[in-house]
């Protein structure tokens, strides 16, 4: 038997988004785009299945002959992110918007969104914080849980409600398997330098000591 480790997730503390091409495999240089945000309200997994086939037959007593259902199969996530605070830049490339912008160099200063599909792709990584006695390791060190969905796209913008309160903005995506280099490109810092994935996966937890990366209204990129 191995040994395991337990944590209890709470809150949430700081999402990042890194775009990936078609193939989920993360775009570097000036062509990328990195952004990590405490803007968020909450961010909801829901899985998507496909039922077993079912095969029930009586026989001529009226009783079951044949009572057999294959087992359900995982498809995607679907993930509900809502934001308090809208990023232009990160809304535009979520939703495939365009980006509207003033100055040099240009900032992202709105977005225009319009009729079409989405085609940008992104990994979606969140770290939470972990409770109780088990929030720091035997050596002191802050543990955080990390969630991270290599591959994410296909995304929907939600209701957007203007009136005498609060506006928020919603984004809803679907995730795809993991693409190559995504380990090592964006999730080696919280998986490990031996972490290896198996094929077609879609959602990472895991318990770490490495902090997650700051906040900040402008993007970065990947190195190459």
């Amino acid at each position: 038997m191995a040994a395991s480790t337990c944590a209890a997730p709470i809150k949430g503390t700081h999402l990042r988004i890194v775009a990936v091409d078609v193939c989920g495999v993360p775009i570097t240089g000036d062509s990328g785009l990195v952004i990590t945000s405490d803007g968020f309200i909450q961010a909801v997994m829901s899985p998507q299945y496909e039922d077993g086939t079912e095969f029930f037959q009586r026989n001529a007593g009226g009783n079951a002959c044949i009572n057999q259902k294959d087992k359900p199969i995982f498809k995607r996530e679907e993930i509900t992110v809502d934001w308090c605070e809208v990023n232009a830049l990160l809304a535009a490339y979520v939703v495939d918007a365009q980006l509207l912008g003033d100055g040099t160099p240009v900032t992202g200063t709105g977005f225009a969104f319009g009729e079409g599909g989405d085609d940008n792709r992104f990994s979606l990584e969140i770290w939470q914080e972990v409770a109780g006695s088990g929030a720091c390791d035997s050596s002191g060190n802050q543990r955080f849980i990390y969630n991270a969905w290599p591959n994410v796209g296909n995304t929907k913008h939600g209701d957007y409600t203007v009136e005498n309160d609060k506006s928020t903005f919603q984004s809803v995506s679907e995730t795809q398997a993991h693409g190559v280099n995504w380990l090592e490109d964006v999730g080696a810092p919280w998986l490990g330098d031996t972490a290896v994935l198996s094929p077609q996966r879609h959602w990472i937890w895991n318990v770490t000591t490495t902090p997650p990366p700051d906040a900040g209204c402008d993007s970065t990129t990947l190195t190459p």
